[in-house]
């Protein structure tokens, strides 16, 4: 009687921790994050229909495209006592939000099955970051990235540094690992060792 409901809880649960484990809330307007779980709500339920890469993009963008019209950045005073205006979040910031909390319900949580996280995990991608990108700069300098920081990544340039994320899998890894497990160890190089970016 009381399973759906616990069910239901565990679930909203494990969506809070991927929002928080995002460490972007604070980048958006107050109220984003309702919002955000709104709608991360509909995308983890329609995670039943994802059964091949080409399902999961278009779930992926749908997503992303959502994000990018309705949710906006905070308005912010900066040290030189400018104000940052609010304006629309970037594809990159979007995706870097949908990357993280998918790894922690589906990979990391095995959520809403474990058969289906099995499935899926394959499609995840590597959620990309400010020091990814410029990482992935320094790692290939001959293609060409206009973007410094994921509010500058739009569509486009996300799939191209998607492209890098492989591209260093195969280099560094073998093509042995999947892009979500790539995201966990360069985040620990990554903010281990701020070094190997100087």
């Amino acid at each position: 009687m009381f399973t759906k409901l616990a069910d239901d809880a565990k679930r909203n649960n494990i969506l809070d921790m991927g929002l928080t484990f995002t460490s972007m809330m604070r980048v958006f307007a107050q109220g984003s994050k309702k919002k955000i779980a709104r709608q991360l709500l509909t995308t983890t339920s329609d995670l039943s229909a994802v059964t091949s890469a080409d399902d999961f993009e278009k779930l992926h963008k749908t997503f992303c495209s959502w994000f990018c019209q309705e949710i906006h950045t905070a308005e912010r005073q900066l040290r030189n006592e400018k104000t940052k205006i609010s304006k629309p979040a970037s594809y990159g910031q979007a995706a870097k939000v949908l990357d993280i909390v998918l790894k922690v319900y589906i990979f990391y949580c095995s959520m809403p099955s474990p058969d289906m996280a099995s499935r899926t995990s394959q499609f995840l991608h590597g959620a990309v970051d400010t020091r990814t990108i410029k990482y992935l700069k320094h790692k290939y300098p001959g293609i060409t990235i206009i973007a410094s920081s994921i509010a500058q990544v739009d569509e486009q340039t996300y799939r191209t540094l998607q492209s890098m994320v492989s591209q260093d899998i195969r280099d560094r890894f073998h093509g042995d690992l999947l892009p979500v497990q790539y995201d966990d160890i360069i985040w620990q190089e990554l903010n281990r060792d701020n070094e190997a970016l100087a």
